[in-house]
């Protein structure tokens, strides 16, 4: 992640240098200076840009010092939160001023941020404007298609992915930049890497690692990386330990080195090298994440069970359990909502395999009565012809007529297969749809929910903005084909609370976690249903069943 927000922060330099400046005229000259220095040290300026007194400043300044700050937010990913909100009017501004360089610069990084709140509607929105005013500067339509793949890769769409990324290869080959080039090309690898194709993704890989320019550390570092993780699924040990080594060389951030030793310990264990996994394992392991930790002790227990060393193989164990225990803590709701989807998976199998046994069985059967009736129709045929061989004209036009009846019988059945067929290729679509939503709506439960942990205050209430509101309900209406559209149609009565409040049933979050969004208790949250209920006039069945049926 951190080689993408460097590498992107590159390209947004080369853009933004680009672009045309012939509007520069209505902003100050202070703030156009910040906007060159923050393109080369943004952390350096981003403070001086915070701190501007914002009050005095012309609607052309106002405007532009928000435009720095959508962009020190990219460039700078842990910078103080932007209002989302106050786009509009600066994106109105730019437009009417016609300054289409910067109105596509802040699409640009309207969509990166939106992307990384997880609003991919909206983030694809922004893009798709971005790309409207784009002009002739390709080096940001690069950007842009680098960004749409990135959600195509989330929503699990690798199709589309894989096609904005061979048009980012194409305007990268367009522009003769290898640095450019490497990166698609280092993007296409990972698709491969997901697809567990890793033929595919040693051979982009290495073709990644040719056309970055000298120079290039922090990128060589990760392409290097990223190939000793090829060589390892492909159990090629030595080299996965080569390029882990040349990974390494060289200075890099804290997060990459101990990727990189994780990596190396994997290669060690797999290798049976078991101290050198060990010594590995265990180096600054208090500084890792509960996610990391958790898996460490799990290596170090398989190690040290490879050793024969049991009692500390079960003490790795257990506290690969405990961190285990406090990641299931911190995400309860997602793991519920893991295991509703992957039963409705299982269950979605065992339709299809029972499906398929039908259908066979029933092919089966039309194979067997086609082949009696070819038996007894040339059993007949041959008796007739021999015993009366005097009517054998009749027995001609008997035959013929008889082998008509058969062929008409067999297209038949062969139609009655091929629609047999063509229903189960149908349903086998529907279900890997509904899989694929499945998936989907994994995902957003699993992201729906820290949204609404982080705004927990330490007594356990949470406040939410309009705007975490209104994710919430894009990303309801994403996976539930317009859930709140459909529901204001059917019961215009409804107000703007009670359509929150039926997302969330929706999602099928617990009375725990309803009781923290509305600060009162479960009691409260249950009479606020049946009010609901009564107000949408629901009759035989619950308030919950109606809105997952809905």
């Amino acid at each position: 992640m951190w080689l993408r927000t460097s590498f992107v922060s590159i390209i947004l330099v080369i853009c933004l240098y680009s672009c045309d400046r012939r509007d520069n005229s209505m902003y100050s000259q202070s703030l156009l200076m910040l906007e060159d220095s923050l393109e080369a040290m943004p952390e350096k300026f981003l403070r001086q840009i915070l701190e501007m007194d914002t009050t005095s400043l012309r609607e052309s300044d106002r405007a532009f010092h928000y435009f720095l700050l959508a962009k020190a937010k990219v460039l700078v990913p842990h910078s103080p939160e932007l209002l989302l909100d106050e786009s509009d009017g600066v994106l109105s501004y730019f437009a009417n001023r016609r300054d289409s360089s910067r109105l596509c610069q802040l699409y640009y990084f309207l969509g990166r941020l939106y992307a990384d709140r997880y609003a991919f509607l909206r983030a694809n929105a922004s893009y798709n404007q971005a790309e409207k005013f784009v002009g002739q500067n390709i080096r940001m339509l690069f950007a842009i298609k680098v960004g749409e793949a990135y959600i195509y890769r989330f929503k699990m769409m690798h199709g589309m992915e894989e096609e904005c990324l061979k048009r980012a290869l194409n305007i990268a080959g367009e522009l003769n930049d290898s640095s450019l080039m490497a990166e698609a090309m280092h993007e296409l690898a990972e698709l491969c890497i997901f697809e567990k194709n890793y033929v595919g993704a040693e051979n982009r890989l290495r073709q990644a690692l040719e056309l970055l320019p000298q120079g290039k550390t922090v990128a060589g570092a990760e392409y290097n990386k990223d190939l000793a993780r090829v060589y390892l699924a492909m159990n090629k040990l030595d080299s996965a330990l080569y390029y882990t080594d040349i990974a390494l060389q060289g200075g890099h951030p804290y997060d990459f080195e101990m990727t990189c030793n994780i990596l190396k310990g994997n290669i060690y264990l797999k290798k049976h090298c078991l101290k050198e996994a060990e010594h590995i394992f265990l180096k600054d392991v208090e500084r890792l994440s509960l996610k990391e930790k958790q898996e460490v002790y799990y290596k170090m227990s398989l190690l040290k069970k490879e050793e024969k060393d049991f009692q500390s193989a079960c003490e790795y164990a257990e506290k690969s359990i405990r961190y285990r225990d406090s990641l299931e803590v911190n995400n309860k709701a997602g793991y519920i909502s893991n295991l509703n989807a992957f039963q409705e998976h299982e269950r979605q199998q065992r339709r299809i395999a029972r499906m398929n046994m039908e259908l066979s069985e029933q092919e089966l059967s039309y194979y067997r009565l086609a082949i009696i009736l070819s038996f007894v129709l040339l059993l007949g045929v041959s008796v007739i012809f021999h015993v009366k061989q005097a009517k054998k004209k009749v027995e001609v036009s008997l035959k013929e007529k008889e082998l008509t009846m058969v062929r008409l019988q067999n297209n038949q059945w062969v139609t009655e297969v091929k629609y047999l067929q063509e229903k189960r290729d149908r349903e086998a679509l529907e279900v890997e749809s509904l899989n694929q939503r499945i998936e989907y709506y994994k995902r957003l439960n699993a992201l729906t929910v820290p949204i609404l942990m982080k705004r927990q205050n330490s007594q356990g209430a949470m406040h939410l903005k309009k705007e975490e509101w209104d994710i919430i309900i894009q990303n309801t209406d994403a996976c539930f084909n317009n859930f709140t559209l459909r529901l204001e149609e059917a019961y215009p009565q409804l107000t703007l609370d009670e359509i929150r409040f039926a997302c969330l049933l929706k999602m099928e979050f617990s009375l725990s976690l309803l009781s923290e969004v509305y600060h009162i208790a479960k009691g409260s949250i249950s009479r606020k249903k049946m009010r609901l209920k009564e107000k949408m006039q629901i009759e035989n069945m619950t308030l919950d069943d109606f809105i997952k049926q809905f």
